[in-house]
């Protein structure tokens, strides 16, 4: 009996998961140029793709660039780095459906997050996050968050302002972006009250 009631609760499970429509990537013909083990590379280059294109939307509503110029994209890092960082910006008015999707693989990856205090936060120390670190170009920035990691002080809040300060590295450094996004977008996504039917 017990058997049986294990079988009925595994079908019906299974049905409920196959039912979920599977995750369409839409950035996959753009680079991906970071390379770290820990989380699916494919997923990662995703959310970063689909981050910039949730700045960029939201913050150039109202300038003269391009859609898709590197000048659209700048312009939306610069008004965005202090503000994501922060955890001041609007994110429930700059995140996209499909990010909102992408949050929830993103939640799903073993060890990426640490929850404390009824908040989610970036694991700075899972394999992921440390790859990111140790491959960011500009060695005044990686010291910086480096040396902020080993006395334990790094948060987002702490970096709001020298980040505003080097917004042009983060636009030229792959790692540096990716680590931006979770940190100062991503993060602060999983910790928001967003509505269920955005």
């Amino acid at each position: 009996m017990k058997t049986l009631k294990f079988l009925v609760l595994t079908l019906f499970v299974a049905s409920i998961v196959s039912c979920e429509e599977p995750l369409e990537y839409k950035y996959q013909d753009k680079p991906q140029l970071v390379d770290c083990p820990g989380a699916d590379k494919a997923l990662m280059h995703e959310a970063l793709y689909s981050f910039q294109e949730d700045i960029a939307a939201y913050y150039n509503k109202h300038s003269d660039y391009a859609k898709g110029s590197s000048n659209y994209y700048v312009e939306a890092y610069m008004k965005f780095v202090y503000f994501g960082f922060s955890g001041e910006a609007k994110f429930d008015e700059i995140v996209s459906p499909h990010s909102l999707q992408l949050l929830k693989k993103l939640k799903q990856i073993d060890g990426l997050w640490t929850t404390g205090n009824a908040k989610s936060n970036l694991n700075y120390h899972h394999e992921y996050v440390s790859c990111l670190f140790e491959n960011i170009t500009d060695e005044d920035v990686k010291a910086r968050l480096l040396s902020l990691l080993k006395v334990n002080y790094l948060s987002p809040e702490m970096v709001a302002e020298p980040m505003r300060e080097d917004v042009q590295k983060i636009v030229n450094d792959s790692y540096l972006a990716m680590y931006m996004m979770l940190d100062a977008y991503y993060q602060y996504l999983i910790n928001y009250d967003l509505p269920e039917s955005k």
